[in-house]
């Protein structure tokens, strides 16, 4: 197996051979749909998504797919799910596992798995629909190396969210009208989230950060009636970049470390999905019909082999990769781009949604890219449907 263009290696010569490879199926039924992943290390990859209405998430030690025990969504809500997903940390501390493993809250006598530097804190976002309220809410997740407990979302303070009553009367805040769809670790720890309201409750772009253990509002997002943030990504926390729509044309906010700024981008005829940040002037994003470069200066449309483009994954300014929405894959070394063959019997069925890059266990360059999506089985006079799958290229 070849690398995608880490350590001086190449791809195949052979076009018509695939770099990448298929783990095995999640052990999870259908519908299952996976929407994010974040690689702590080769051994440790997660990924998220939805099934049967449910939130999901998975961990891939490097051999088998583990499916910890997730927090229970409340009987009132309708198509939760989770769409973005970060690795934050590797932790720590009394009770933690031995060097070298992980417990997962699971099935008895799977508890075990091997991952190399200690298990890793990670966190996932969605949302769902409360019908007792009768809107959307934000769903924020951690995996603390051992277990998954849901965490509070904080209430907006631009009026779109209420406070409301608990049962004996006393004041709560209750995080509404707004969900997530994405989260990154910008720089060595910083978390930050992005998502959107609705337009019939005044929604609009929302940004959180996370700061001291808690969540907060990032404010001063510029006001975009029909805005939705839909990806975040930066390379510090003074360089943070989300990419989104405005109505259904391409948005771009970047957050400098004390205020938001629109940035001007070539007119998209659909959504950015998906960003990826390698330097302060060398920034990637994606979505449907275009493909676009940051160069320090100005926002530039790059031509890419790729019809429908939802995803970007950037380890240097010389590998880059792209997949799109009719399982195109297609590679950049920094003088042009290449098309790949997707992996084994895919094709053009596949439906890439996110991909990550991963790294080896003491640092360095990363060594694997991860991507993920869904698969459309086309039946006659029939809906397509989906089956969910991950692939990777690399060393992983």
């Amino acid at each position: 197996m070849f690398l995608a263009g880490a350590g001086g290696e190449r791809l195949p010569a052979d076009r018509r051979a695939s770099p990448w490879r298929l783990p095995p199926p999640l052990p999870a039924g259908r519908p299952c749909v996976l929407l994010d992943v974040a690689a702590a290390s080769p051994e440790e990859v997660w990924v998220v998504g939805r099934t049967h209405g449910r939130p999901l998430a998975a961990c891939w030690n490097g051999a088998s797919w583990t499916m910890p025990l997730v927090p229970p969504p409340a009987a009132a809500l309708i198509g939760a799910g989770l769409e973005g997903v970060t690795v934050v940390r590797a932790v720590s501390g009394d009770g933690d596992p031995a060097p070298g493993m992980s417990r997962f809250a699971g099935e008895e006598g799977r508890e075990a798995s091997p991952h190399p530097g200690g298990p890793a804190e990670v966190i996932a976002v969605g949302g769902a629909y409360d019908r007792l309220i009768g809107t959307e809410i934000p769903l924020i997740w951690q995996w603390d190396g051992a277990e998954w407990t849901q965490v509070p979302a904080p209430v907006l303070p631009d009026g779109s969210l209420s406070g409301r009553r608990g049962p004996a009367g006393e004041d709560r805040d209750t995080a509404e009208d707004y969900v997530l769809t994405d989260v990154a670790t910008v720089g060595s720890a910083e978390v930050w989230a992005v998502g959107h309201g609705f337009p019939a409750r005044g929604g609009g772009p929302v940004a959180l950060r996370r700061c001291d253990g808690r969540w907060r509002p990032v404010a001063g997002l510029p006001r975009v009636a029909q805005g939705k943030l839909l990806a975040v990504g930066g390379t510090s926390p003074q360089d943070v970049w989300a990419v989104g729509a405005a109505d259904r044309t391409g948005l771009v906010v970047h957050y400098d470390g004390g205020s938001w700024r629109r940035m001007r981008v070539p007119v998209t005829r659909f959504p950015l999905t998906d960003v990826a940040a390698v330097a302060p002037d060398d920034v990637w994003c994606a979505g449907g019909d275009a493909v676009l470069r940051w160069n320090g200066r100005r926002w530039f449309r790059v031509e890419v082999p790729v019809a429908s483009a939802n995803t970007v994954t950037a380890l240097s300014a010389t590998d880059v990769w792209v997949g799109g929405a009719r399982g195109d894959l297609a590679h950049y070394d920094g003088h042009r781009w290449v098309c790949v063959a997707a992996p084994e019997d895919l094709h053009d069925t596949a439906v890439w949604c996110a991909s990550t890059a991963g790294r080896p266990h003491r640092g360095g360059m990363p060594t694997a890219v991860w991507m993920v999506g869904s698969r459309r089985l086309n039946r006659p006079r029939a809906a397509p449907r989906h089956c969910r799958f991950t692939s990777w290229s690399g060393k992983g």
